[in-house]
């Protein structure tokens, strides 16, 4: 469980990152063949950011069919970023990343439901949020607006998430060897 706290707290930072990357056009549409240092960099950081939440999915609790969505989404997201490194079309990277978002919407709500208020309202919002921007993102140039919300919600989600789990640590009794708690006398 620490390790998916850690993990949850380094998810913060590294999607903060990213995001400011989509204002940086020369980092957002960078692939090896226009520009490869960049590219790799922002590459390494997507992978990255994905990487380190898949202790987090299966340490929060949520259903399975949640994590299921949420591990397909970030290997989806990764071949995404490995797909634009590699320079494939945009419609074609962007196309799997729209679909796997929806699967990531269903993971934060879902994974949100039970969860403290807070991480309750952001993780459902950001999941309606998701889904909006995918649906609308291949009819609306503008699209990206709807997502703002999201970049800017999940790094304070996986705060939340690491501060939920850090509690439920704290919530468990520490296990002590029975030998020590109950003494067997002997005869």
């Amino acid at each position: 469980m620490r390790l998916a706290i850690r993990c949850a707290y380094i998810a913060v930072v590294l999607f903060a990152l990213h995001f400011i990357t989509y204002f940086i056009p020369a980092l957002s549409n960078a692939s090896f063949a226009t520009a490869a240092g960049p590219a790799i960099a922002v590459a390494v950081l997507a992978l990255a950011q994905h990487g380190v939440v898949f202790p987090v999915v299966a340490t929060l609790p949520a259903p399975g069919w949640a994590r299921t969505s949420a591990y397909v989404w970030l290997i989806g997201d990764m071949v995404s970023d490995l797909m634009q490194l590699a320079g494939s079309p945009k419609t074609e990277y962007l196309t799997l990343r729209l679909i796997v978002n929806v699967l990531a919407a269903l993971w934060f709500m879902a994974a949100s439901w039970r969860a403290p208020t807070a991480m309750r309202i952001i993780g459902i919002f950001v999941g309606w949020d998701l889904i909006a921007y995918s649906l609308t993102a291949p009819f609306w140039l503008s699209a990206f607006v709807l997502s703002l919300p999201s970049l800017i919600l999940v790094p304070v989600w996986f705060a939340l998430v690491g501060r939920r789990l850090s509690s439920l640590v704290s919530e468990t009794p520490a296990t002590q060897p029975q030998a020590a708690t109950n003494p067997v006398k002997q005869p």
